[in-house]
């Protein structure tokens, strides 16, 4: 009998621990077989690509926590990146027509840059979350036609064409590395993780999100205002969605207006890695710590397959493959989930006949 409750303590911390067993053993195999993986320009090259995909799966998560979906993060991403730049060079103009000294210049346009870039954010997420909560549209059709409607606006606003910045001084120093690979910008990062990772964890704001996606029954009738908390959601995600876009064209000094058209797209990225990480797709359940380790594997996985001379064919092709093997998963769970709750479709039809029959 101890034996067998020890077993399933055993599963149970490898199950919930799953993501991390996996990154551990997918980095030490890469580590071990790949060429030119293990050394610190390769390091600093995962943390780039991690740390911009990281802060997009935050609001990502939070989203399906509450049992929905934004399917317009990616273009979201692109806003961000095209109005921090596009706007940085716009008001740096401006400004140095009122003499002012270069250094203020820079800091002011950047400061306003970044501010109208997340406002820009927070708008889609506040539209998308309005017509999820109060107009009761389905999220999938809400945010795929605002995916569509923030592309057309970004082509409008850049001309269909790249922009880029007059000035290298932040993107140089945000990506030049403070502690080993450790830039500004992962640092950032890491610090957005375990901030929204704690709010779900320890808030009243985090409580109320599970309990929304869990059992929106339960949490009318514990008070919880479920459109608020849904608006809320959408709005973290374009914001974090905005400020990964954004920091990553800082870095890089240019925003383009199809950023993930081709190849591996930041939602196919960042919908794997959260299913991955452990949030269900029903809701109710996620964690933005074990999301952004997820993350961190999948740009392991890609980086690795570069490393070992795959093509971008190949690239893609594992992508789409991990990401449906993520999805059957999921459903598989689901469908094992409801089968405990007796919810399983043929048995409610069975039900129904056997009424019928009674009658």
């Amino acid at each position: 009998m101890l034996k067998m409750m020890k077993n399933k303590k055993i599963i149970y911390a490898m199950n919930e621990y799953r993501i991390y067993i996996s990154l551990v053993v997918i980095y030490i195999f890469m580590a071990a077989f790949a060429p030119n993986f293990f050394n610190t320009f390769n390091t600093l090259s995962i943390m780039k690509s991690w740390s911009m995909a990281a802060m997009v799966a935050i609001g990502f998560t939070i989203v399906m926590i509450i049992g929905q979906f934004d399917l317009s993060i990616g273009a979201v991403l692109n806003l961000g990146a095209i109005l921090v730049i596009g706007e940085f060079d716009r008001f740096s103009k401006i400004f140095a027509k009122q003499n002012m000294d270069e250094t203020t210049i820079l800091i002011l346009s950047w400061i306003i840059a970044f501010i109208i870039a997340l406002i820009g954010g927070a708008f889609v997420g506040f539209v998308n979350g309005y017509l999820v909560a109060k107009v009761k549209v389905h999220s999938f059709i809400v945010t795929i036609g605002m995916l569509t409607t923030v592309t057309g606006f970004i082509y409008l606003y850049c001309k269909g064409s790249s922009i880029s910045s007059s000035s290298y001084i932040l993107s140089d120093f945000i990506d030049k590395p403070i502690f080993w690979v450790l830039s500004p910008r992962i640092i950032i990062a890491f610090l957005l993780v375990l901030v929204f990772e704690l709010m779900l964890l320890i808030t009243k704001m985090g409580r109320a999100f599970f309990l929304v996606g869990g059992n929106a029954e339960a949490a009318w009738l514990a008070g919880i205002n479920k459109e608020k908390y849904t608006m809320a959601a959408f709005i973290i995600s374009g914001c974090t969605a905005a400020l990964g876009g954004s920091l990553f064209a800082v870095s890089l000094n240019t925003a383009v207006p199809n950023f993930g058209e081709k190849g591996i797209s930041p939602l196919m990225m960042v919908l794997a890695a959260t299913i991955i990480g452990g949030t269900a797709m029903t809701g109710g359940k996620g964690s933005v710590l074990k999301s952004a380790a997820a993350v961190l594997t999948l740009v392991i996985i890609f980086n690795g397959l570069v490393n070992f001379g795959a093509g971008f064919e190949v690239q893609i092709l594992t992508s789409g493959v991990l990401l449906a093997l993520v999805v059957l998963y999921e459903a598989y769970a689901i469908y094992k989930q409801d089968l405990a709750k007796g919810q399983r479709p043929e048995l409610l039809k069975e039900a129904a006949l056997l009424k019928l029959k009674k009658n």
